[in-house]
């Protein structure tokens, strides 16, 4: 009986270990996600920004040099940088993060199925350590009772040979 008891309580042990680490892996994979997503989000818009200004300048060079063709033709192109620029913010969870939570993890492909998937794992490892502190706390009142009845009972018989 003893022996049963060790093991099933090992065995909650394990899963309780295993839903924390699965815990920590979820946060981990957040918190990476979104790194990488503003990294990522940061270097498009430095790359845009710098194309932008590299284009304004070859404009400013050519309205000097020629007047209208050259010139004309690079601000409809730094237009549709800014542009791009304006669609990387807009879009930036779904080109950015996404894509990194559904690297890092196979089944999640979202920012709010990853947040569920996080609250689920929190809440298995709630539900197991009030398992765990029951299993404690009945095997604790068990041993309180046995070592007053085998307290009890020493004094009882020390009593009878007292006298």
């Amino acid at each position: 009986m003893d022996n049963e008891y060790i093991n099933q309580i090992k065995q909650e042990l394990t899963d309780l270990g295993k839903s924390l680490a699965e815990v920590g892996k979820l946060r981990l994979i957040g918190i990476i996600s979104k790194v990488l997503g503003l990294f990522l989000f940061i270097l498009t818009i430095v790359l845009c920004t710098l194309a932008l200004f590299t284009f304004a300048a070859i404009a400013a060079i050519d309205i000097m040099a020629q007047y209208m063709p050259v010139w004309a033709a690079s601000l409809i192109l730094g237009s549709a940088y800014i542009v791009l620029i304006a669609l990387a913010i807009a879009c930036r969870r779904r080109w950015f993060i996404n894509p990194f939570i559904r690297m890092l993890h196979e089944q999640i492909f979202t920012e709010e199925e990853l947040a569920l998937k996080t609250l689920e794992a929190e809440h298995k490892v709630d539900t197991q350590r009030v398992r765990m502190q029951c299993k404690v706390e009945n095997a604790t009142r068990e041993w309180n009772f046995y070592v007053g009845f085998f307290s009890r009972a020493w004094k009882y018989v020390r009593g009878l040979f007292k006298t």
